[in-house]
């Protein structure tokens, strides 16, 4: 991409997304993070527990498999509060009251509304890499896991559900349901946000090897998840920010598909 084009794409990029943010303030999809209304203490030992799900999940131990802590966690919910498990996957006590399909489709809107800066922040921060600094961005492991079995339609089939459903239902438990959750009994919703997606960039540290591919990971998977906490606590649903993670997911796993 010359330096015309990529400035004429960027500048389109910042107008529409300019207009998806503008559209959605209008329609009163944003709203101000400042209370929280969690009623019951999200338990301490629930959220040690999500941290060792998500340690484990990242540098897994010989001997103990890597989902030992979410089967733990889960057990822990069953026996201790089943209420407040269920609370953290949809609140109903909280507003706004909603159905199954609402959040989906807040889940999809927020992807919409926030798909153009994301794609500005990606493209630029590739562009700087590339052009002034002069380093090759590699794409991420999963990326090209994706190209070599196109042609393997069962394994193909299996990894778009494992990347693009299952991990995105676990990741959004975890950090989430769990760790944001966890997060308010201290911080206001958006320092919980925020804090949550420091902890999710940092997590993606490892989907790339090389240093420009991780500055742009964890940069651009920053931005993604304060989306993804702001899509949960919105709607204080697990369906809304699942939606948004999946539709993300699904993207990049059809970009790769149709050679983009």
């Amino acid at each position: 991409m010359d330096e015309l084009s990529f400035i004429t794409q960027g500048l389109f990029l910042i107008v529409l997304s300019v207009f998806t943010h503008w559209v959605g303030y209008k329609k009163d999809l944003f709203s101000i993070l400042k209370i929280s209304y969690q009623t019951k203490p999200y338990p301490v030992l629930a959220g040690i527990l999500s941290l060792l799900s998500i340690f484990f999940y990242l540098f897994p131990f010989p001997y103990i498999a890597w989902y030992a802590p979410l089967i733990l966690l889960l057990f822990y919910f069953a026996l201790k509060s089943k209420e407040q498990f269920i609370s953290i996957l949809k609140d109903k006590m909280m507003l706004p009251k909603t159905s199954l399909l609402w959040d989906v489709t807040i889940g999809l809107t927020i992807f919409i509304v926030s798909l153009p800066f994301l794609s500005f922040l990606q493209n630029s921060l590739e562009w700087i890499l590339t052009y002034f600094f002069q380093m090759e961005v590699p794409r991420q492991f999963f990326i090209d896991f994706i190209r070599q079995i196109k042609e393997n339609k069962p394994l193909l089939t299996f990894f778009f559900v494992l990347v693009c459903i299952l991990v995105p239902a676990y990741e959004e438990f975890l950090y989430r349901a769990n760790i944001q959750t966890w997060l308010k009994n201290y911080l206001s919703p958006f320092w919980a946000i925020f804090v949550t997606s420091l902890f999710f960039a940092v997590s993606h540290f490892f989907t790339i090897d090389t240093v420009p591919g991780k500055i742009i990971v964890i940069i651009t998977t920053f931005a993604a998840s304060m989306y993804l906490g702001f899509s949960y606590e919105r709607q204080r649903s697990l369906i809304t920010s699942i939606t948004y993670h999946s539709m993300i997911n699904t993207l990049t796993f059809v970009q790769v598909l149709l050679g983009s």
